[in-house]
């Protein structure tokens, strides 16, 4: 207590100073630290801390001081002279779990008097994320705060971005927001600093174990189209979800040197034909947008949508799934993350504790994109790689890995069986034909289906759009999974079965 005290009387001292010799002198910076501002490191895991401007008043100032302390020790003072009233001053600083201060003098004549400081100043990796609710839950369980882990401005959501939220600089990260009242929420409220539950689960992760401050700054908008996160025109705009995250990234400072980008999105989509048909053009735009505004990003990470949340009953859930698949298929800066199986799932929103699920499966990739972690396991979601009839009657799915069979699963009082989860087609787009499967069978990674009756159908789909099949109920597993990492099979749609 008495050390927090020090501190705001520190604080106290250092604005009067400033306010007092602001009368006599004024410096007017092109470049300049602030409080609490994450600096992105570069590959020699360092940055660089910049002072340039003029002295625009005070006519006897004859050079500058900056002083660097690093975790409250002294680390470097550079004495900086006055080039027709012109100043440069560079200061290197290292990544870790480190903070910077930076105490900036003037000298006139004999006199040495502290113009400005920047405090708790740090040096790691910035992120984002973005799409719709499941990219920004908050929550009252979101408890977690780091002096490492760090946002900027505000996430607003649809809101327009005031003049009153260009005022919110740097600060601390949090997973929670202000006046929400449930466990998990907050998908319309304006945040300063908000990053979500699970974007603050992944910076803790980061920091813990790689020791490498992080921020990460969320663009989010409860329930928005890919469309509605696509309309960025050639000139940034304040009115369009793109353009208010753009402009708070470019504010921070990081525009080109953001790592990855975070998007859970689609649900909007599932919800008419054209929603789901133009996603995989909108994608390709958002994506070329995203890499020509920040353009050190190296990788785009998606989520597949777990079955539900959609605004219809019908709507095309099992299409979007798959066309999700299909871009990480497509790109080879894009990887895909399954949320098959995460805990907690409401038919559209997730738990606490589902939400850090989305953290912890992400989170390998990240290490190992990143930080140079080489797994020593598989850690990426099984993916479907053929189909093919070995009998008249026996349908082999070939994995990537060696899978795990859920086999049964209780739901709302009713058992639920996964070999009732594939379904069948004869024609691309037609509807599901009865084709019962008796059993299922794993051996490695492959997964045999066992149908009743000898039939040649030639699509394959594995798990339901939205609900248990003829019920209202949202599904819940059972489900196929990796036998090494326990993540929920990507869901796969139509896709064709080579015949016998």
């Amino acid at each position: 207590m008495k050390f927090r005290k020090h501190l705001i009387l520190f604080a106290f001292l250092i604005n009067s100073l400033a306010i007092a010799t602001a009368f006599c002198q004024e410096l007017t910076f092109t470049e300049a630290p602030e409080n609490y501002r994450l600096y992105a490191r570069n590959q020699n895991d360092s940055a660089e801390v910049r002072y340039t401007g003029k002295v625009t008043k005070g006519e006897d100032v004859s050079s500058l001081t900056l002083k660097v302390y690093k975790d409250d020790v002294l680390h470097e003072i550079q004495e900086v002279p006055l080039i027709d009233k012109a100043f440069s001053i560079t200061s290197k600083i290292y990544a870790g779990l480190h903070q910077f201060r930076f105490e900036l003098f003037t000298l006139e004549g004999q006199k040495e008097s502290m113009y400005m400081v920047a405090d708790n100043v740090v040096c790691g990796d910035a992120y984002i994320i973005t799409g719709q609710s499941n990219s920004h839950p908050s929550s009252t369980l979101s408890t977690y705060s780091s002096p490492f882990a760090r946002s900027f401005g505000v996430k607003t959501g649809y809101e327009p971005y005031s003049e009153e939220d260009k005022n919110v600089r740097w600060g601390s990260a949090t997973g929670n927001c202000p006046g929400l009242e449930k466990e998990v929420g907050g998908w319309f409220i304006k945040n300063p600093h908000g990053v979500g539950v699970w974007g603050m689960e992944l910076a803790r992760l980061i920091i813990e174990k790689h020791q490498v401050p992080v921020c990460i700054i969320n663009g989010g908008s409860g329930s928005s189209s890919i469309e509605e996160n696509m309309l960025y025109p050639e000139l940034p705009s304040l009115e369009t979800s793109f353009g208010r995250l753009a402009y708070r990234v470019n504010q921070a400072g990081l525009k080109d040197q953001v790592k990855a980008i975070f998007w859970h999105q689609g649900e909007t989509n599932t919800n008419t034909v054209e929603g789901y048909q133009s996603y995989p053009a909108n994608f390709d735009t958002l994506k070329k947008d995203w890499e020509r505004v920040y353009t050190g990003v190296e990788k785009i990470y998606l989520f597949q949508l777990h079955p539900g949340c959609g605004a219809k009953t019908e709507g095309y859930y099992n299409e979007l799934r798959e066309i999700q698949t299909q871009l990480a298929d497509t790109y080879e800066n894009v990887e895909i993350m399954s949320t098959m199986g995460v805990s907690g799932h409401d038919g559209c929103h997730f738990s606490y504790q589902g939400y850090l699920e989305f953290a912890e499966r992400i989170f390998p990739l990240v290490s190992r994109d990143f930080y140079g972690e080489q797994p020593t396991s598989v850690i990426t979601p099984p993916k479907l790689l053929s189909a093919k009839y070995v009998s008249e009657n026996e349908v082999e799915l070939t994995f990537d890995q060696v899978i795990a069979v859920e086999e049964k699963r209780e739901a709302n009082g009713k058992m639920y069986f996964l070999k009732d989860q594939f379904f069948f087609k004869k024609e691309l787009d037609s509807a599901f034909v009865s084709a019962k499967i008796s059993s299922i069978k794993s051996q490695g990674n492959k997964l045999i289906l066992i149908l009743e009756k000898a039939g040649s159908y030639p699509f394959v789909t594995y798990l339901p759009g939205k609900f248990y099949t003829g019920t209202d109920e949202f599904y819940e597993g059972p489900w196929l999974t990796g036998s090494a990492n326990s993540l929920g099979a990507l869901s796969f749609h139509q896709r064709p079965i080579n015949p016998f």
